[in-house]
């Protein structure tokens, strides 16, 4: 029976699969490109089109850095790379310029950054993006490097039909297909013209592992690195019977040559020879390379290729490398700063991986991602304190006796200019950390922020690079008494405890805060409000917004800017679709807990502090509490965990 089955499935699967390539002639294959011209596009204007065919989303425009007024996202990258927009729109803007012909889609496209900051995904999404593109492409059938067929138009016949098909044709033909056209009979007339249009096309489909239109280079060894590699080789078995010089005895199989009509992936290009790269001079150029023997061959690709910055450093340095210099176009690749996006990067690991069943407490990745990101975070003059710089940069509400008057696009332009993001802990080594956690924890199944904490900790004594002072400051960063992320964990996890003992209490909470909002709105608008019962009109209730405004330090003179920003964030929030309740604006949800929390203080306190209580009334009130928690993401494991984290913060007196 489940033979059965399986061939079922098979054959069903099999039904399915697209029908045969299409082949035909030149001729038949110049209709096509006159009813689609964008199956003769060139290299960088498939890949261009690859991206944008999947569509974009718009970008805040309180996002946008100066020169990025025009970014949007890339739906094609947005399931794989996060907090990248900067250099993503960057890299786009170079395909559009391929797009167009522009010399700039000739040059190396290099990407500079830090270890594991994305620049091989970056590279792996296009290679795969290209194998999947439904655009059909078409090539001379038999060429070693799949040339595109309109390069059999005679030269001299070329301006008529650039005309006729609305497209440009660049190139000529390789040493192969010009051998098969002119040195053979089958293609001429009996008055010895050459029947070019009569020559077969195929359609062809790029795939790397059929070494077709996707090329991948890996340094190796300088002293044992060999030229052929990029541009071919002769074949040995062939020489003898056609010589040296003839295309029958040459492979055009270098990388250079095999991605001609797509990619070729340049891994860590700086770790080679300098010397080996001088073919790439006129590839960057005039899109042709020489093999040996042979006159220049066009070929029609994009080269991205990646490194890290010390070594592109080096490469700056050397004068005598400035043929290449200028013919590179480097785009900075830097760790991600936003924890949110962080977080996205280690959901997606965790996800893939096979530690499914082990359930991740809530604030358990946000803990170590807001980890990764202040270690690649500079010191700021603009905004000292780091916390609250990962916050700014997280779009997160600062209270407001905490926020300093700085500008974000200001912040971010002066991190720019200090290189931020391009060193700190790699979501490498974050995903290491909390791999070997969670096969520790598989047995529960429960990894909880502390489990995070302490995962992170111990990893220092597994990662190679850090110097003594770096590993310092990542340590003080992760555990220090003050502005850490484990400082900040305490007050998450209390507010956590409050909030869960504060469940019976949404209801209020939310009353609360409404009629905060009403009179808020009024005192912004400079308007009344009407009396429910007597109709009569009434100012805002001062002393009520006061009392609320107070639990987070807003002092009598910062209560109208506290008042208008609050004003300005809901509307912001209602333009863009976004509910505004309790739960939205951290800093008066914060206010309204803590003026409810105030008379449940002491509750909270002799319930969950003081183990030796077992009288009914405490253990109800701890059960309530982790069901509550419960409702909110923990499972029964880190509930009580949780509560007793706090706890022992609450017996220590913090």
């Amino acid at each position: 029976m489940p033979t059965r089955h399986f061939k079922n499935l098979i054959e069903e699967s099999r039904s399915k699969e697209t029908s045969t390539l299409w082949e035909g002639t030149c001729l038949e294959y110049m209709v096509r490109v006159k009813e689609d011209p964008a199956v003769a596009q060139l290299a960088p204007g498939r890949l261009y089109n690859m991206v944008m065919e999947q569509g974009t989303v718009e970008v805040q425009e309180d996002l946008l850095l100066p020169d990025y007024e025009d970014m949007v996202r890339y739906r094609f990258f947005e399931d794989e790379l996060f907090g990248l927009d900067e250099p993503l729109h960057d890299i786009m803007k170079f395909f559009k310029a391929g797009a167009r012909r522009a010399e700039t889609g000739k040059r190396i496209l290099i990407l500079v950054g830090p270890v594991s900051s994305g620049k091989s995904t970056i590279a792996a999404l296009l290679r795969r993006g290209l194998e999947k593109d439904p655009t059909s492409i078409y090539a001379i059938k038999g060429c070693p490097i799949h040339e595109e067929p309109l390069h059999l138009i005679p030269r001299d016949h070329r301006g008529q039909w650039e005309g006729i098909l609305e497209v440009p044709i660049e190139g000529d033909l390789c040493p192969v297909c010009r051998f098969n056209l002119l040195e053979q009979d089958e293609f001429r007339d009996n008055e010895g013209n050459v029947l070019w249009e009569q020559f077969p096309v195929v359609q062809i489909q790029l795939e790397e592992k059929a070494r077709c239109g996707i090329g991948t280079f890996q340094p190796s060894d300088p002293k044992n690195q060999d030229i052929a590699e990029l541009i071919g080789r002769v074949d040995l078995s062939k020489i003898t019977q056609y010589g040296e010089t003839d295309p029958r005895a040459y492979k055009l199989d270098g990388e250079l040559e095999i991605a001609n009509r797509g990619m070729m992936e340049y891994i860590e290009i700086l770790k080679c020879d300098i010397k080996f790269h001088y073919i790439l001079i006129t590839v960057a150029q005039e899109q042709v390379l020489k093999a040996p023997g042979f006159p220049q061959i066009y070929v029609d690709e994009v080269i991205v290729s990646h490194t890290n910055q010390t070594e592109f450093d080096k490469f700056k340095a050397v004068k005598e490398n400035e043929a290449l210099h200028d013919r590179m176009y480097p785009i900075y690749v830097p760790y991600n700063l936003r924890v949110d996006d962080e977080e996205r990067i280690y959901k997606k690991m965790v996800d893939r991986s096979a530690f499914q069943d082990v359930h991740l407490a809530p604030h358990a990745l946000r803990t170590a991602s807001r980890f990764a990101v202040l270690t690649r975070m500079t010191e700021s003059d603009l905004c000292p304190n780091l916390i609250k710089k990962m916050k700014y940069y997280n779009g997160e509400a600062i209270t407001e006796k905490d926020q300093e008057k700085l500008d974000l696009v200001q912040l971010r332009l002066e991190g720019r200019k200090k290189a931020e993001g391009m060193s700190g802990i790699s979501p490498r080594f974050v995903v290491n950390a909390l791999s070997v956690a969670m096969g520790a924890k598989e047995q529960v199944s429960c990894m909880n922020p502390l489990d995070v904490i302490r995962a992170l900790r111990a990893n220092f004594e597994h990662h190679i690079g850090f110097t003594d002072e770096e590993k310092t400051r990542y340590l003080n960063l992760l555990v220090g008494e003050k502005d850490s992320v484990l400082s900040e964990y305490r007050e998450v996890a209390k507010k956590e405890v409050n909030r869960a003992f504060l469940f019976a209490y949404e209801d209020q909470a939310q009353a609360l805060f409404d009629n905060y909002m009403k009179n808020a709105t009024a005192y912004c608008t400079k308007t009344n409000l009407r009396d429910p019962v007597t109709g009569e009109e009434e100012e805002p209730d001062e002393r009520l917004m006061r009392s609320i405004e107070e639990m987070i330090g807003i002092s009598e003179n910062a209560k109208r800017e506290f008042r208008h920003g609050i004003f300005v964030f809901k509307s912001v929030a209602i333009d863009q679709g976004k509910e505004f309740d309790f739960n939205t604006y951290q800093p008066l949800q914060e206010a309204i807990e803590r003026k409810l929390i105030g008379d449940l203080k002491n509750v909270v306190s002799l319930t969950i502090s003081d183990k030796s209580r077992k009288d009914p009334k405490t253990v109800k009130r701890r059960q309530d509490a982790a069901e509550a928690l419960q409702q909110k993401g923990y499972c029964p494991v880190c509930a009580d965990n949780l509560l007793q984290y706090v706890g022992d913060i609450l017996r220590r007196g913090e």
